[in-house]
């Protein structure tokens, strides 16, 4: 009985070992599944830049080699493809002493030439980070040109004059060169070579890096820094929307006004007919376009409807409307407004620097010469001058007079009109000037 007592104790004693085995390696494998590995420390997130560049920028580099100096470790492979130069130097090679870049070139460069190496910001460093900026280095191999473009910026937007500036640089064959942003009215471009260039100017408005046509203003145009200094850089939108008649008022019997969709350079030809199947057409005496709309003056209309053909539409940016097409119904009611002198140059009492001067005068409708009445007088002496009419049958007439003016003497021009269906202006126009001109071979 005590023998069998002695074997059940055993036994309960090796399954409570049991047990407690399986725990503990239950509790081990739970343990290890927790353990964490170390995390290495702060991320690190500051971009490489390029501290220097031996030799100085403007230095000759024939027979020297380049090197760039830069803040921390570059990952190396990117160097191959965001390092450009040009003029191309193709026999070259990259080596290394920790964060120095030597650039040594193996070929005779050209002489008397600027070399441009231009470091992309897309140049990383060790950890990933991109270069803080792109730049660019002039060398020369001889001597330095020193040719310059400059110029004000001008906007077809006048919000866009307040937005940084993505300019490149580029041959004559369209190969870049370099690059720069600009930011403000006005721009230089320095040490350029002895060749033509093109000049493309756009702004980034989406900030994508690249110019999107259909909603960014750009500007491209060729120059020779050698002939020429001077280039304003004009940012305006493409626009491939063409012109379109948009509206048909008729003012009277006689008058219409057409307005177009955009303001329109010219077209080739209008035509009026009844839009009937008589098709009978409508004389048009006189017409004057300014901007988007389009003055008619034309034989009497009655109450029929009718219909306008303008022919060869050309906007400004050369978009072209074969043909508009609108209907309009007509009217007898006549006109009874007297024109009125809309705006006038030069202005009473000013001088004016030319013997032979332009006077300009701008009616509210269109006057057809033989309605216009005109006399310049030499108000000192009484003398009547000749007038020759250089712009007429329109709205903006343009007069000077057939011979040279005198010197410091005073002029008075005199203007009277009416329109055709005969009301007279409610009083004569006067401008009183003064011919000042000091250089006597002018005009």
């Amino acid at each position: 009985m005590e023998n069998l007592n002695i074997l059940l104790m055993n036994k309960i004693t090796k399954y409570i070992i049991k047990c407690i085995l399986i725990l503990l390696i239950t509790t081990g494998l739970i343990s290890c599944g927790h353990k964490k590995n170390p995390t290495g420390g702060k991320k690190d997130t500051i971009q490489p830049e390029i501290v220097s560049v031996i030799p100085d920028e403007y230095s000759d580099i024939t027979d020297s080699d380049i090197e760039v100096i830069f803040s921390k470790p570059i990952e190396r492979n990117t160097i191959l493809s965001e390092i450009y130069i040009y003029p191309p130097i193709l026999k070259k090679k990259y080596s290394w002493d920790g964060n120095i870049l030597t650039i040594k070139i193996l070929e005779e460069l050209e002489k008397n030439t600027n070399y441009y190496f231009n470091f992309s910001e897309k140049i990383k460093g060790e950890h990933g980070n991109f270069l803080n900026t792109s730049s660019s280095y002039i060398f020369a191999s001889g001597k330095l040109n020193a040719n310059r473009i400059s110029g004000s910026f001008l906007f077809e937007e006048a919000e866009d004059k307040y937005k940084p500036i993505q300019m490149t640089i580029l041959t004559a064959d369209s190969i870049e060169i370099f690059s720069q942003e600009a930011l403000g009215e006005t721009y230089s471009i320095e040490d350029l070579n002895n060749v033509e260039h093109i000049i493309r100017a756009y702004i980034d408005k989406n900030i994508n890096k690249k110019y999107d046509s259909e909603s960014e203003p750009y500007f491209q145009n060729s120059i020779d820094p050698v002939n020429s200094t001077t280039m304003n850089i004009y940012l305006a939108y493409a626009d491939t929307i063409k012109p379109q008649l948009k509206t048909t008022s008729v003012i009277s019997n006689n008058s219409i006004n057409v307005t177009f969709s955009e303001p329109i350079s010219s077209f080739s030809q209008v035509s009026i007919r009844t839009a009937d199947s008589l098709e009978s057409k409508v004389f048009i005496k006189a017409q004057y376009l300014f901007k988007d709309e389009l003055a008619l003056l034309t034989s009497e209309l009655d109450t029929l409807k009718y219909k306008i053909n303008i022919f060869d539409i050309l906007d400004a940016k050369n978009n072209l409307t074969s043909e508009g097409l609108l209907l309009f119904d007509g009217t007898v009611l006549q006109d009874t407004i007297p024109p009125v002198i809309i705006s006038s140059n030069p202005r009473t009492g000013s001088s004016v620097n030319s013997f032979l001067p332009k006077i300009s005068v701008v009616f509210s409708e269109i006057i057809m010469e033989d309605d216009v009445e005109t006399e310049l007088i030499e108000v000192e002496t009484g003398n009547i001058e000749n007038i020759i009419v250089l712009s007429k049958n329109s709205k903006h007439y343009i007069f000077s007079s057939q011979h040279r003016l005198n010197n410091y003497s005073s002029y008075k021009f005199t203007i009277q009109a009416k329109d055709t269906s005969g009301n007279m202006m409610t009083k004569p126009l006067e401008i009183i000037f003064l011919p000042i001109v000091r250089n006597i071979n002018k005009d």
